[in-house]
């Protein structure tokens, strides 16, 4: 039933508690959208798009939070397709509604460093036993 906190990796702890910065930054991005709705209308922002992917990665985020805390199998998965679900976004975002930065080489590299690490964690051994433990678990139990 319950998991022991010394079972879980500690690559694993640490993006859980990654993703939930990030799942707590965007509810700061909803929480400001609808605060400064009109300030963020008044100077050309879309304070809906701002508010609708802060909720939506808010609500993805902490999910992946419990799921990856918890050691579900589907959790493993779910957070690579959240981290390249993120990355596009970011730079469609980037792209396509801001004005032009001077600083994208080290946007770039940051985003590569970051998904690099994701991927090194999810597919260490340690990380790929313990989420099959949650597969073993559920067999045993039918």
């Amino acid at each position: 039933m319950s998991r022991i906190n010394s079972r879980r990796p500690i690559g694993v702890t640490i993006l859980a508690i990654l993703i939930f910065l990030s799942a707590c930054w965007n509810g700061l991005r909803l929480g400001a959208a609808i605060h400064f709705w009109t300030t963020l209308s008044e100077y050309g922002a879309h304070p809906l798009y701002e508010a609708i992917s802060g909720g939506i990665w808010l609500a993805y985020g902490v999910l992946l939070t419990w799921g990856l805390w918890r050691g579900k199998a589907w959790a493993r998965i779910a957070t690579l397709g959240g981290a390249a679900g993120y990355g596009a976004w970011y730079w469609i975002d980037r792209l396509f509604l801001e004005q032009p930065h001077a600083n994208w080489p080290f946007a770039i590299e940051v985003t590569a460093v970051i998904l690099i690490f994701i991927l090194f964690i999810l597919f260490a051994p340690a990380t790929r036993r313990f989420f099959r433990r949650d597969t073993h678990e559920r067999k045993q139990e039918n």
